[in-house]
């Protein structure tokens, strides 16, 4: 929906009319440059009905009932949808949301579009308190309120017992929730969780010094898993701040040109680039367990990373044990495991050089052209994309989550394997 506000700015004092298009959120910040001066002016909107919805603006409202001057300026400033800052009427894309998606995504795409962002949304502001609730429980080794939770709220129809089935019953529920938050489109980690299943079954069943690793690393993986869960529960509670990452995937090569011409007129940087560099540097730390699975099925030994090393690694970098892994730069962790038929999304959720881009000192947002730009890359990304890597952050926590639960299983005391 568009409403239209008659400003005054509060630098230049002219006044102008602001078409600004709402959603339903539980709090979205924006900004609109003055058409005269470009200042940029910032505001905040938030409510799920027009009934409760509250919309601020940091500059002077003037009643719109007074008749518009001749000449005066229009802007147009959507925070949901990429939007034409100078139009004023309904035939350029970029002019009203639903037109604006239309016009470049073609009525089929915008359908599934729509229907996977309704579920993404819906899966965080409705079954993500539950879950977490059942997550938290489970983290305070509370099993009769787990049990409660898991059977009341989540339809479990019988008791988990033991700490390694509580342990499945918590990470599947965490995988449905997560899983549907990403969206399925351009979703990579079922795909991933497979391979590794397959390769982490494979070595438990003919190398006994594979499950002790992952037991002795499990026990060690408990603040891990903790630390894991908390940054998952970060980005759902700011979920509208970067949800919009899904409409890049449904984009393709020259829906992506039309999108560049259009700005996300969103205030959130800071908030989002928050997310965004503990959820990079925190997935890092979890990639262990794939190459302990590559290197035992390969070599017979989770800390063999025998002869044939990414090319971006430096031959002095080379890792002789996990221990040695774990110390590795991340863009050295990414690429062992990218080069892992299957694992190859990895290096795209976690581009390290987008990550240098947003975690640069100098990386900021400019709110004259919409650009996430910062000295090391001037030309920068829109931010439109910015979100997108915020999702695949995003992701790659939800797959490694459900990797890490092999070695939280492995360390349940419920198993008795030597030490």
């Amino acid at each position: 929906m568009i409403s239209r506000y008659h400003l005054k700015c509060p630098g230049c004092e002219e006044m102008f009319v602001a078409r600004l298009g709402v959603g339903p959120t539980r709090g979205t910040r924006f900004y609109l440059p003055c058409p005269e001066c470009r200042l940029p002016i910032r505001g905040s909107m938030s409510g799920s009905e027009l009934s409760d919805y509250r919309i601020d603006i940091d500059c002077e409202v003037l009643s719109s009932r007074d008749p518009e001057p001749d000449g005066v300026s229009v802007v147009t400033i959507d925070p949901f949808v990429p939007s034409l800052y100078e139009a004023d009427s309904f035939a350029p894309a970029g002019a009203f949301p639903t037109m604006t998606l239309l016009r470049i995504l073609g009525r089929d795409v915008l359908g599934e579009f729509e229907s996977e962002r309704h579920q993404t949304l819906e899966a965080g502001r409705a079954l993500w308190p539950k879950v977490r609730m059942l997550f938290q429980y489970y983290l305070q080794g509370n099993a009769e309120m787990f049990t409660r939770i898991a059977q009341k709220h989540l339809g479990l129809e019988w008791e988990p017992r033991t700490s390694h089935e509580r342990t499945t019953v918590a990470y599947h529920a965490l995988q449905v929730v997560t899983t549907t938050i990403t969206g399925t489109t351009g979703n990579s980690s079922a795909r991933v969780l497979a391979r590794f299943a397959r390769k982490h079954a494979a070595a438990l069943d003919r190398h006994p010094d594979h499950a002790l690793t992952f037991r002795r690393r499990g026990q060690a993986s408990a603040v891990l898993e903790r630390d894991l869960f908390t940054e998952l529960n970060r980005f759902v509670e700011q979920q509208d701040s970067w949800e919009m990452g899904l409409l890049g995937r449904f984009v393709g090569a020259e829906e992506k040109r039309a999108f560049d011409e259009l700005v996300l007129f969103r205030d959130e940087f800071s908030t989002v680039r928050d997310l965004y560099q503990h959820g990079f540097e925190l997935a890092c730390k979890c990639l262990w367990p794939l190459v302990a699975a590559q290197n035992t099925v390969r070599r017979d030994n989770p800390d063999d990373f025998g002869d044939v090393h990414p090319e971006s690694v430096p031959v002095k970098k080379h890792p002789k044990s996990l221990k040695q892994f774990d110390s590795l730069s991340n863009a050295y962790k990414i690429a062992y495991v990218a080069q892992v038929p299957g694992w190859e999304s990895f290096a795209v959720l976690l581009d390290n050089r987008r990550r240098n881009t947003i975690g640069h000192a100098t990386a900021h947002h400019d709110l004259q052209n919409g650009q996430v730009v910062s000295d090391k890359d001037p030309a920068g990304m829109t931010y439109l994309e910015f979100l997108g890597e915020t999702l695949g952050v995003f992701e790659a926590l939800s797959t490694l989550a459900q990797v890490l639960r092999a070695s939280r299983v492995a360390s349940s005391p419920d198993f008795d394997l030597p030490e």
